[in-house]
């Protein structure tokens, strides 16, 4: 069920990802007067293909489903009719050419401003940022960190939930030797934290930032109560249902959520013998939980959620909720955050102060789209964002083959006067072909690691 929710998520998000930044080429393409001849999603055989529009332009729905392309009549690729010439792609000005290449990235980082405004404008929930656990000898430590302070600007910027906190924090470890936090105690008490960030290769390498940096976000202690049931899951063919409450599991008894979640992860396809009580006493049910992999163990996994109406975690919870103004407002100034602080951490990556251990490949991507897609909408719609913003990213490196790579041999023509020669394009892409190449081997080699230890 897990791996099924992956792959169709994977398929979805790529889809869309792939199909609005084509559009940003197509729509481009169409107003410069380029005429496109194919619109496809998917590399490989087409699966489904037909013509529209007054040029007969094809649209195909191809089998592998991780890119796409738009094209062009181009004399380099073709001949092409007398008639035709005006409309072909090498025939028009650099800054037609530069506005196709463009386009693309642009309509990922446009997509992303949008889906980032939706989740606002749904709700995003989240828990407040205060410190659990600071582990000794850390940054967070050194820096007088303690437990219970709740984190309440990081440098400048207000923070409303650890999803904020960790973006600014990261972002500050990528440009800055240190950061100056505004906490308050658990008495309510204001001051000022300063975290020392100098140490990148061990603040970016690979794992959780937060744990590097010595915080383990504070967690209240729940009790095992049941909110929510997932369709088909094993938690809904062993009969559980929201609003039980665990009370053992194979005769040892269950006294916190963690304890109960615990108990799960460690009983992969293993029959448990649980005994809750409900309105109408207790009941005795067999459990086998599913397996699925995390970070190359194997563990247990039902699709139960907790009861989140418990006092202790509606003093934590927090949801950031905004109009459509605000929404979308909020939603580029998200994507310009990303986007800057994804340079940044590429750059890190250059120099060999972050690891690069972090990049992640496809298979990684469908993991975190099918655990986006059972969270909900909200996490779903902030993974989309996130790959939106990276695909841009990715898309305009100076890279032969890549968009940014065109964009490179359009300055050069600028600078010289002349297009360059089409032997140097095409040693151009070899080169650039081989470097994406490798950058695919290095993320599936990191996908492999994670999966298989």
């Amino acid at each position: 069920m897990t791996i099924l929710t992956s792959l169709a998520a994977f398929i979805v998000a790529i889809g869309v990802l792939v199909t609005v930044h084509e559009y940003g080429h197509y729509l481009a393409a169409r107003l410069v007067g380029v005429k496109v001849l194919r619109f496809s999603v998917g590399f490989g055989k087409p699966i489904y293909r037909r013509h529209f529009g007054a040029d007969r332009a094809e649209f195909v729905i191809a089998a592998i489903p991780l890119g796409g392309y738009v094209k062009m009549l181009d004399e380099r690729e073709a001949p092409v009719s007398p008639e035709e010439v005006s409309r072909a792609f090498n025939r028009k000005s650099l800054r037609a050419r530069n506005t196709v290449i463009v386009a693309g990235p642009l309509a990922n980082f446009l997509l992303a401003v949008v889906v980032y405004a939706a989740m606002f404008m749904i709700g995003v929930p989240g828990l407040k940022p205060v410190v659990g656990d600071v582990q000794p000898g850390s940054a967070a430590a050194l820096g007088g960190l303690q437990f219970g302070d709740q984190i309440v600007m990081v440098g400048s910027r207000r923070v409303q939930d650890w999803d904020q906190a960790n973006l600014r924090l990261l972002d500050h470890a990528v440009r800055s030797d240190a950061v100056e936090l505004t906490v308050l105690d658990r008495d309510g008490r204001e001051f000022r934290r300063t975290l020392a960030l100098e140490n990148r290769r061990e603040l970016l390498g690979e794992g959780q930032f937060l744990e590097r940096l010595g915080i383990r976000p504070y967690r209240p202690t729940l009790e095992p109560r049941i909110g929510s049931v997932e369709r088909g899951s094993r938690a809904a063919e062993a009969g559980l249902r929201p609003g039980d409450h665990v009370l053992s599991v194979d005769g040892r008894p269950v006294d916190t959520w963690i304890g109960w979640v615990e108990m799960i992860q460690a009983s992969p396809e293993q029959p448990l013998q649980v005994i809750v009580r409900q309105e109408g006493g207790e009941r005795e049910l067999t459990l086998i939980p599913a397996t699925i992999e995390v970070d190359g163990e194997s563990r247990g996994r039902i699709g139960a959620g907790v009861d989140a109406a418990q006092p202790q975690m509606q003093e934590m919870a927090t949801l950031v909720r905004m109009g459509p103004m605000e929404g979308l407002v909020a939603g580029a100034s998200r994507t310009w955050e990303v986007s800057i602080l994804t340079l940044r951490v590429l750059g890190r990556m250059i120099t060999g102060e972050a690891s690069v251990k972090n990049i992640a490949g496809p298979v990684t991507i469908a993991e975190f789209a099918g655990m986006t897609a059972i969270i909900g909408i909200t996490a779903f719609l902030g993974f989309l964002a996130l790959v939106s913003v990276s695909l841009g990213i990715i898309n305009l490196l100076p890279v032969p083959v890549l968009d940014g790579g065109h964009l490179m041999f359009n300055l050069v023509e600028w600078i010289k006067g002349s297009a360059v020669s089409e032997r140097s394009q095409l040693i151009g892409q070899q080169v650039g072909l081989t470097a994406i190449a490798a950058l695919m081997m290095l993320a599936l080699y990191n996908d492999f690691t994670r999966l298989f230890g």
